[in-house]
């Protein structure tokens, strides 16, 4: 995986929208950190935040070097890296790095699906879950992405 500090280049959308006709265009980044959102997963009120994004499993934090800015990336969302972009929603042990229990199908990276995604965590967010908590993850079938680079050990 990428480390801090990377610079790296990769093909990214103008817009990560689902089913989004977009442009894409190179990016030069400096990379300030890697979330893995196996590791790291999203809480319902990240993914509720913004349910139409294609999101994968690796969520990069960088200064773009051409736009002089910091932003977000989602390393499967770039050519280079693609991943299907399928969520499904799972439960964790408080501070665990893997899921207990997946508990929902996978949801296709469409408006449809996502809209879907975000009525059934919000009926699952009501529900007792027995001291675990309610994440968002990519689905561990398509979440492997073809990354390169410096690792960190």
């Amino acid at each position: 995986m990428y480390a801090p500090d990377t610079q790296i280049e990769f093909t990214y959308p103008e817009s990560t929208q689902v089913e989004s006709q977009t442009t894409f265009r190179k990016r030069r980044v400096q990379i300030r950190e890697v979330r893995d959102l196996i590791s790291q997963p999203l809480t319902p009120e990240e993914f509720l935040r913004r349910p139409l994004t294609h999101r994968s499993r690796y969520l990069l934090t960088a200064y773009d070097l051409d736009s002089a800015q910091w932003r977000q990336f989602y390393l499967g969302s770039s050519k280079e890296h693609a991943t299907s972009g399928r969520l499904r929603i799972a439960l964790y042990r408080p501070g665990a790095e893997k899921p207990t229990k997946i508990i929902s199908r996978a949801f296709e990276p469409t408006r449809r699906d996502r809209i879907e995604l975000a009525r059934t965590l919000k009926q699952f967010r009501d529900q007792p879950h027995e001291g675990l908590e309610l994440r968002v993850i990519p689905d561990l079938d398509s979440a492997q992405t073809n990354v390169h680079g410096p690792t960190n050990g």
